[in-house]
């Protein structure tokens, strides 16, 4: 009898002892899973913040912050073997190379154009390291409109004059004449220097 009691107690013991490891493992596991889905927010965040746009130092930072939360990421997946598989199709070409592109410049001493080229080649380099569709979009973007900018810059549309046009009681000759002179000055060409001041 005794011994049947020990059988159970082991048993139990035994149970005990797997139930408080598989707990463990669930609560190390749930805290893994937290601290990648912390560092999945922030790096989702300081994508948004770089879509919303600003100036070249706010860019630079949520830049910096967007490829240091994707690289702790990537590490957090790894450590916990949570890293999406991979597979690898080889094409013969290379998607890199394919949206590389150099850095642009102007002379044009223009400051809002050199802010626009300043955008640009940010975009640049973010599509040339991070070559996602969001990137290249944007890059595509704003090096069309500073490239747009300088085009209006070195070919000015031509100036609009504004013709002043003046009826026919402002412009008619004494007793009444019509003539060309009138129609002229109607158009806002001639002065009417024939009323009577």
């Amino acid at each position: 009898m005794a011994e049947g009691n020990m059988k159970i107690k082991k048993m139990e013991l035994i149970t005990l002892v797997i139930a408080t490891l598989l707990a463990n493992i669930l609560i190390i596991n749930t805290a893994q899973a937290d601290e990648c889905w912390r560092i999945e927010r922030q790096l989702n965040h300081a994508e948004d913040m770089l879509r919303r746009g600003g100036n070249s130092s706010y860019m630079k930072f949520w830049g910096k912050s967007r490829d240091h939360n994707h690289e702790e990421l990537q590490k957090c997946k790894k450590r916990f073997g949570k890293s999406d598989p991979q597979i690898t199709v080889y094409s013969g070409s290379n998607n890199n190379q394919e949206n590389y592109r150099e850095f642009i410049s102007s002379d044009i001493n223009n400051p809002q154009l050199q802010t626009m080229i300043k955008t640009c080649n940010y975009w640049i380099d973010q599509a040339n390291q991070h070559a996602t569709a969001e990137n290249i979009s944007f890059r595509d973007n704003a090096c069309r409109d500073a490239k747009a900018a300088e085009n209006r810059i070195i070919n000015p549309p031509e100036k609009f004059v504004m013709i002043h046009r003046r009826s026919a009681k402002e412009c008619i000759k004494p007793n009444n004449v019509i003539d060309k002179e009138v129609r002229e000055c109607m158009e806002g060409v001639r002065e009417p220097t024939w009323t009577a001041k």
